[in-house]
């Protein structure tokens, strides 16, 4: 009888544990959308207080960015999107600030990470050979040394890893053409379907990470989400890219988060971090519980014995 209880009671546990589980799970996952969707997968959408709500990636595959747009160089010379997107080599697009408080920088450190890995393999690839990379500054009110300095930060980088090409020509920082106006900056935003928010009570911008490939001709081929990057499937975005050919977008959208205080919560990717953890905690615990009662019952017959 001992024996058999032993054996029965862990297996009504483990049941217990794995109901919780299973329990745990949905809890962190299962969040239908507004339209009802049965999709487990669907991040709920943060709470509508949050400022920064609106930052979201819409993808606009095909459309042509606005050429005639004007900017400020980090160098301080004044050029049209076109001068410096100009027809010869596929573009990979990204969209960044300089006292971004991380989401930049891991999106950035990403890109970089890859480039080593897109270089080998025929046709050679090579940053302002082959391709080139242009970022638009979302802060309008941008000092160009501070943007200057972030182009010189990833060009180390970029040797770093050993990065071949031209590293200073082939990555172009672009600020708004007039300081304050975001007029250009915004357009080109819309014109690709990134959206962001400014949120004044932490002065910073709310925004996803997304690069967007760019044809010879300005049309957008492709969206990686993400802030990290397979160098094979960089390849051959940059390589569609280069024929014109759009691709399916690869990867799962990030957007910085910060505490609601209107909610009472954490928007979007914290109210799904915050129940993980509850989840695994209670998981844990269930876990800890299960191997403190095997121990104990399995220690019940030697102390008979030994008595």
């Amino acid at each position: 009888m001992l024996r058999s209880s032993i054996i029965s009671r862990p297996a009504s546990l483990v049941a217990i544990i794995v109901a919780s589980l299973a329990l745990g799970a949905g809890a962190a996952t299962a969040a239908p959308n507004a339209a009802g969707s049965d999709d487990f997968d669907v991040v709920p959408a943060p709470p509508a207080t949050w400022q920064g709500s609106g930052a979201k990636i819409e993808e606009h595959l095909g459309a042509k960015l606005p050429l005639d747009a004007k900017f400020r160089t980090s160098e301080g010379k004044t050029v049209t999107l076109g001068d410096v997107i100009h027809g010869d080599v596929p573009t990979i697009l990204t969209f960044n600030y300089t006292d971004c408080p991380m989401l930049c920088s891991l999106e950035l450190n990403g890109l970089t990470a890859a480039l080593p890995g897109v270089e080998p393999g025929s046709p050679q690839m090579r940053l302002g050979q082959q391709f080139r990379i242009v970022t638009i500054d979302l802060e309008p009110n941008e000092l160009l040394p501070k943007l200057e300095g972030m182009k010189a930060r990833y060009v180390a980088r970029m040797a770093q890893l050993g990065v071949h090409g031209d590293l200073v020509g082939g990555w172009t920082f672009l600020a708004a053409e007039t300081p304050g106006d975001d007029a250009s900056i915004r357009r080109v935003a819309d014109t690709v379907g990134f959206h962001y928010a400014y949120v004044p009570d932490r002065a910073e911008w709310a925004h996803p990470a997304t690069i967007m490939l760019v044809s010879t001709t300005g049309e957008i081929t492709r969206y990686l989400n993400g802030i990290e990057y397979s160098p094979g499937v960089m390849r051959q975005s940059i390589f569609k890219a280069g024929l014109g050919e759009p691709s399916s977008s690869v990867g799962f959208m990030f957007r910085c988060y910060h505490y609601d205080a209107d909610a009472n919560s954490y928007a979007h990717a914290g109210v799904v971090a915050l129940r993980l953890a509850a989840g695994g905690a209670i998981l844990a615990l269930l876990v800890g519980l299960g191997v403190m009662h095997l121990i104990r019952k399995n220690g019940r017959p030697n102390d008979g014995a030994m008595s």
